[in-house]
């Protein structure tokens, strides 16, 4: 995509149907079907294979890579590179210049600015399973008008550990991601088994994007199968919403506006806001913590 792009920055060009609109207002999430086209798509891919050739040569975790136990150059076992954005131009150029900020726009309804992004790769034979939680508390902000948009770059299927939602739950506001005093990262234990029998697998293909609310309730299982699912995940938040804590991924392009101009107040939803721990001296991911938790 070229640099050019980058002065139709700030003017947001509607992209979705009001019904996918309304859907996702209603459930908490939508799946946005061929929206990226192939250019785009096979551009990301192929920067997303070098950077994980780039993580081979690695003996431990970075700011930029997450790894599992057993990592090494003949066989690496790569689970997270954070913010891509830093590391390819071409991250930068779809997070801002493409469709996706248009997306993040029509969904959050007004100014738009950036707060993260992250690759994850669900490794086949077992892929690790993600916790029932919510993206909100883990970051938490002056309010909840939060949509991270997933961009498959592989296929997402139930058979290697897609995303899996729980329709309407962002309706029922934060929940806690404590337990016996611990930071676990998950609100497993708030969840009935009513709600689980409602989870909704999100089965996408490159190309596809799956847009979700800051309060709506996901995870994902194991990938037992031998495809890998790579997913690139970029968080956005409205212009007046403002972290309360430590960014868990930090980039120098956080808070950068991707459409509107920036907020001049903040606007404060009124409660309690359990905090999560103090992740200023860093925060590699969630499988990362889920490893510790369980050690």
């Amino acid at each position: 995509m070229p640099d050019s792009l980058g002065s139709l920055r700030l003017q947001h060009r509607p992209a979705l149907a009001p019904s996918l609109v309304d859907e996702y207002r209603e459930r908490g999430f939508v799946t946005v079907p061929a929206i990226l086209d192939t250019a785009l798509m096979a551009a990301l891919k192929q920067a997303t294979d070098q950077l994980w050739e780039a993580g081979r040569s690695l003996t431990e975790k970075t700011r930029h890579y997450d790894l599992s136990a057993g990592h090494c150059a003949d066989s690496p076992r790569i689970r997270r590179v954070s913010s891509p954005t830093e590391l390819d131009p071409i991250f930068e150029q779809a997070a801002f210049d493409s469709v996706l900020g248009d997306i993040a726009a029509d969904l959050i309804g007004g100014p738009v600015k950036f707060y993260h992004s992250k690759i994850n790769f669900k490794l086949p034979g077992g892929g690790e399973e993600i916790g029932w939680h919510q993206d909100w508390p883990v970051f938490p902000h002056t309010n909840a008008n939060l949509v991270a948009l997933s961009v498959p770059l592989t296929p997402s299927r139930k058979a290697n550990g897609c995303l899996r939602t729980i329709p309407g739950s962002h309706r029922g506001g934060a929940r806690s991601h404590w337990a016996d005093g611990r930071y676990v990262l998950n609100c497993n234990q708030s969840m009935s088994d009513r709600e689980l029998a409602t989870a909704e697998d999100s089965e996408v293909d490159p190309g596809d994007v799956v847009a979700h609310h800051g309060l709506v309730v996901h995870g994902s299982a194991p990938n037992p199968s031998l495809d890998i699912r790579t997913t690139w995940i970029i968080q956005y938040a409205a212009a007046d919403a403002f972290a309360y804590t430590a960014p868990v991924i930090d980039s120098r392009h956080r808070n950068r506006m991707v459409r509107g101009e920036p907020a001049s107040h903040a606007r404060v939803e009124a409660g309690f806001i359990e905090l999560p721990p103090d992740f200023s001296a860093g925060y590699s991911s969630i499988y990362s913590l889920q490893t510790e938790t369980k050690a």
